[in-house]
């Protein structure tokens, strides 16, 4: 029963979120209303405000929920792989079809499109990756515990640093594959960790 109630209460917040981007990226973020939001989800303004303070933290949480999908992925990498290759693979991970955890195609560039183009949104945006690369700097310590708490997490600001340059990079040229530009960014940024780990 508690597993199925959290279930139900991640959707819930998923469709959320969903529709509160879904509308940003339509209409602007001025023009979103909770109400609104509250009902393409199919529920009431106040189960919103269960969820979410605000609209943009509503938004943000897709990111941080992203990001916590990496996490989740470099724990399933094999003991044996190096970190630095388990890294990649994890972050990779939600690159590849089908599109993780329900977000919509395309999420990650409208995502960052929408954040560069929305003041507003900056402020949640950052709070959010900051809990996300506190946690994935926790799981590449429990990982590799030889790299001590600092390494662990000043590696978790590396890997996260160079998949935003490699997004924002794509953005501006368009030339090749998402994919394929970060996973060329993690490889200058992790060249050197697998000798000191």
């Amino acid at each position: 029963m508690g597993v199925r109630r959290e279930q139900y209460r991640e959707q819930t917040r998923l469709e959320l979120a969903l529709a509160a981007f879904a509308q940003a990226t339509a209409e602007g973020l001025a023009s979103v209303r909770i109400p609104r939001i509250a009902e393409a989800a199919g529920v009431s303004t106040r189960t919103f405000n269960n969820y979410f303070s605000s609209k943009e933290q509503a938004i943000a949480w897709l990111a941080e929920r992203h990001a916590g999908g990496m996490v989740a992925a470099l724990a399933e990498r094999p003991d044996a792989e190096p970190i630095g290759t388990s890294l990649v693979e994890a972050v990779l991970s939600s690159y590849r079809p089908p599109q993780a955890g329900g977000l919509p195609p395309n999420f990650l560039r409208d995502f960052r499109a929408l954040v560069a183009s929305e003041p507003a949104l900056q402020g949640e945006y950052l709070r959010a990756m900051a809990a996300a690369e506190r946690d994935l700097g926790d799981t590449i310590e429990k990982r590799v515990p030889s790299l001590g708490p600092l390494r662990a997490h000043v590696l978790a600001g590396v890997v996260t640093g160079a998949e935003r340059a490699a997004v924002r990079y794509w953005m501006r040229n368009r030339t090749g594959r998402l994919a394929d530009t970060v996973r060329e960014a993690l490889g200058h940024a992790l060249a050197g960790w697998e000798q000191t780990s």
